[in-house]
């Protein structure tokens, strides 16, 4: 395929300020749910096809096609090549891509044990057994369910300064929730692990455990103090710090939304943006992560981003077009879901880099305040730099010291305050977010981590007894 590709791009006329790119991108997968007792949901999905972009004079013209042969492939080049020439008619804005840079090589995930070879049956009792044992724990277990799902993707990717890339990544995960109600309370709790390779990294998953954890869990919840409300010092585990550190900063350190003027950390590189002493970097090329690969949708290498050192910002996330318009480098962000879409910048497994405090040393520290554990959700507004997250459980501090727990609490406030009002940074970071990341349409495998992190003057929400 990829010597079909190249000899598309060979084989149509464009000048040394062009840039035309091919990618082929196909993916197969599945995915199991079953919810209070049933199957939810049985799918197989295969997608496939051919993407072409054109860059000229200032405009992109784009087209797709399922069609693989290379007459077919050809016929669309000049198509988005027409295109892009009819929208340069209309731009007034410069756009470009450098010609400097262009790679070549192939990457592939390691798989100890191939899921596709792993019968069906093997995989349904992997999440009946889950939800089951957890739904029939008692009476206060008002829903629960377990997915299982996994993807088999691959992407050729050429274009005419010379890019030669192909790429094959395999995830895998496992997922569960169980919600309990008692009255006109309710708690959830949420979990899941995999990422890319094989079934090897959900192997061990026992389904009775798993599904025990989670209901015993619940109804904890269900008698837990309230959490209480107000500002005040936090403790985010390294879940919430994942949260944050991908939803709230992350996102901000996306080049397109810097050049969109919608982003807190524009014109901030070699700013502080944090105390001293706080890293934060994203590194794509970990092993088995849900965000690891080796070249991104534009072919270009991936490398670890050093977003933050030392508290000073030091880079963004770039595709080819947002290096070259703010006079970077790329650094493997442009990612896209499939081919029907364009790359964007776009984060692997972002985290907060490992201090050296134990967890006691930083409860002591705060004093008074909450250890809020186990993300799962919340938004963010990159321009403005708000966000707001949810969390499973908490427990308080109190004199120095982690005490009762606390059921389903929220968290909120501005980013760069977190960086700045951080007080302590905990010994070991962990990738504990592993989730999927949706951004203009598309969604893609992310992690995001951190060690515990201490920050005083965040808001908590809820109602204290």
């Amino acid at each position: 395929m990829l010597d079909i590709l190249e000899n598309v791009i060979n084989s149509v006329t464009l000048t040394p300020k062009d840039f035309l790119d091919i990618r082929y991108a196909y993916a197969m997968g599945e995915s199991l749910t079953v919810r209070n007792g049933r199957f939810d949901s049985i799918s197989n999905q295969t997608t496939g096809g051919v993407a072409i972009r054109a860059l000229i004079d200032n405009a992109w013209g784009f087209t797709t096609i399922v069609n693989t042969d290379k007459e077919s492939i050809l016929k669309a080049a000049n198509k988005a090549i027409k295109m892009a020439k009819a929208g340069s008619k209309y731009t007034k804005q410069e756009r470009t891509i450098g010609d400097k840079w262009v790679y070549e090589g192939s990457g592939a995930t390691k798989l100890e044990i191939d899921p596709r070879d792993i019968d069906k049956e093997t995989k349904f009792e992997k999440i009946v057994k889950t939800e089951q044992t957890a739904r029939e724990y008692s009476d206060t277990i008002a829903e629960a369910s377990a997915t299982y799902q996994e993807s088999h993707s691959k992407e050729f990717v050429v274009n005419n300064r010379g890019t030669k890339v192909s790429n094959k990544t395999h995830t895998i995960r496992l997922m569960k929730n169980v919600v309990g109600r008692e009255g006109t309370k309710m708690q959830n709790v949420f979990d899941s692990i995999g990422g890319v390779g094989g079934w090897e990294l959900i192997e061990n998953w026992n389904p009775e455990e798993e599904g025990l954890k989670s209901a015993v869990l619940v109804e904890k919840l269900l008698l837990a103090r309230e959490p209480p409300s107000g500002k005040m010092n936090v403790i985010m585990d390294p879940s919430l710090t994942g949260v944050f550190i991908h939803e709230a900063f992350g996102h901000a350190c996306e080049a397109d939304g810097i050049i969109a003027k919608n982003s807190i950390l524009e014109g901030k590189i070699d700013q502080r943006v944090g105390v001293e002493g706080i890293n934060v970097y994203d590194d794509p090329t970990i092993p088995q992560l849900r965000g690891t690969f080796e070249y991104d949708s534009e072919g270009t290498k991936a490398r670890k981003r050093v977003l933050v050192e030392d508290g000073i910002l030091k880079e963004y996330f770039h595709t080819l077009e947002t290096a070259t318009t703010l006079g970077m480098e790329p650094n493997g962000s442009g990612r896209a879901m499939n081919f029907n879409v364009t790359p964007q910048a776009r984060m692997g497994n972002s985290y907060v880099d490992d201090g050296d405090m134990k967890l006691e040393e930083i409860a002591e520290m705060a004093k008074d305040g909450v250890y809020l554990k186990d993300s799962y959700g919340g938004y963010v507004v990159p321009a403005k730099g708000q966000f707001y997250f949810t969390c499973q459980l908490g427990y308080y501090i109190e004199n120095g010291e982690i005490t009762d727990m606390m059921g389903n609490v929220g968290m909120s406030g501005m980013t760069l305050e977190v960086l700045q009002n951080t007080f302590a940074i905990g010994e070991k970071w962990d990738a504990a977010f592993q989730g999927t990341c949706g951004k203009g349409g598309q969604w893609v495998p992310v992690t995001g981590g951190g060690p515990n992190l201490g920050v005083s003057d965040l808001v908590v929400g809820g109602t204290k007894q």
